[in-house]
């Protein structure tokens, strides 16, 4: 855990004043909850939250109590989606408790039936006079009503825990897409990516087949925030996440790798057939115009570098990211806006890459 320092207490205080002041300007109510979220705007602790609150700020939103805590859910609340998940989980097992219970009390009406229809088949041994026969079948058809209507009972709770059930996957679904999306763009996010690249990986190992992992990243984005505002930066992710999409298919899978830098795991995937994805999505991107949709101004084109880095048998995943990363910055290094193999780089500019991340 970090150590707060003395020297750090005249900043820590000046971002607890930045954010009350910030709730005072927009009459947000006191609340520890409320203050955990101005905090982290004000101290810039997480840029997806001050692009969205600036958002609302540009559009005059008044920042009600539900706004405010929907933002908290979304950027702050790190146990939300564990607390969902077992609560869920809780509720399915008492959904699965119920359904049992009613499995093993039809299981048990069964059994009985099946001993009344024995007896009967024991008493009904031939020569009874006829009124005992119709005391046997009189007493044999009020237990077959009454096993009926037992089990019209139980299809009905059946069919209610059967929903409760359905219900409860659903909302399971829900938290698990929003646990693995980028709630800006809406395409998996660093969680979601580690996880295909890893599968990708073990099927390239096991059936002997190529895997390549494009790195890209949007050229002078920061320039372009900076100078044009978070709003159309987000415009700006949102048309790269969309193009991304686009362009791929089958088991391929575009990820929002963090800030402005995107990756693409492609299995089943040659090295010049990556690069040639790599420049058909660069040339894409070109032919887009940028536009405030509210004026119709444009802001001219993005472009995008890109990075090729190709899987190898049994290498640390790391390796390979660290490569196709180190093409990325090569491409960035000889002019942006244009694809890298890791084929073509130095092996001085992967060093050099390497010493830039780390700086």
């Amino acid at each position: 855990m970090k150590t707060t320092k003395i020297s750090d207490f005249p900043k820590l205080a000046g971002l607890g004043d930045a954010a009350l002041e910030a709730m005072r300007t927009r009459r947000v109510a006191p609340t520890p909850q409320n203050y955990g979220l101005w905090y982290a705007y004000s101290g810039g602790l997480q840029p997806e939250l001050n692009r969205a609150v600036d958002a609302l700020i540009a559009d005059g939103a008044p920042f009600t109590d539900m706004l405010c805590r929907e933002l908290y859910d979304r950027f702050c609340d790190a146990g939300r989606h564990l607390g969902v998940l077992q609560q869920t989980g809780a509720e399915l097992d008492q959904a699965v408790g119920r359904a049992m219970t009613l499995i093993a009390s039809a299981a048990g009406d069964a059994q009985k039936f099946n001993r009344a229809l024995d007896d009967v088949s024991g008493q009904l041994t031939g020569g009874e006079p006829p009124e005992r026969v119709r005391g046997i079948v009189s007493s044999l058809l009020a237990e077959t009503q009454r096993v009926a209507e037992r089990n019209r009972s139980l299809e009905i709770r059946l069919t209610q825990t059967s929903s409760e059930l359905a219900e409860l996957r659903q909302n399971l679904e829900v938290v698990r897409r929003e646990a693995l999306t980028d709630p800006l763009t809406g395409i998996p996010n660093r969680k979601l990516f580690d996880t295909r690249l890893r599968d990708a990986a073990r099927n390239a190992s096991e059936n002997d087949e190529p895997m390549v992992l494009l790195m890209l990243d949007i050229d002078h984005f920061k320039k372009f925030n900076d100078t044009y505002g978070h709003q159309l930066g987000d415009q700006v992710l949102r048309l790269v996440a969309k193009t991304l999409t686009e362009s791929i298919k089958g088991r391929d899978t575009a990820a929002r790798y963090g800030g402005e830098e995107f990756a693409i795991v492609l299995p089943q995937t040659r090295l010049e057939n990556a690069v040639t994805l790599g420049e058909q999505i660069r040339r894409t991107m070109v032919r887009h115009k940028i536009v405030r949709k509210d004026t119709g101004e444009e802001y001219g084109v993005i472009t995008l570098s890109v990075g090729a880095g190709v899987y190898r048998k049994g290498e640390p995943l790391g390796e390979l990211i660290r490569r196709a990363d180190g093409a990325l910055y090569h491409a960035k290094r000889t002019g942006r806006n244009r694809v890298v193999a890791e084929d073509d780089v130095p092996p001085e500019a992967f060093a050099a890459s390497e010493t830039a991340q780390a700086s």
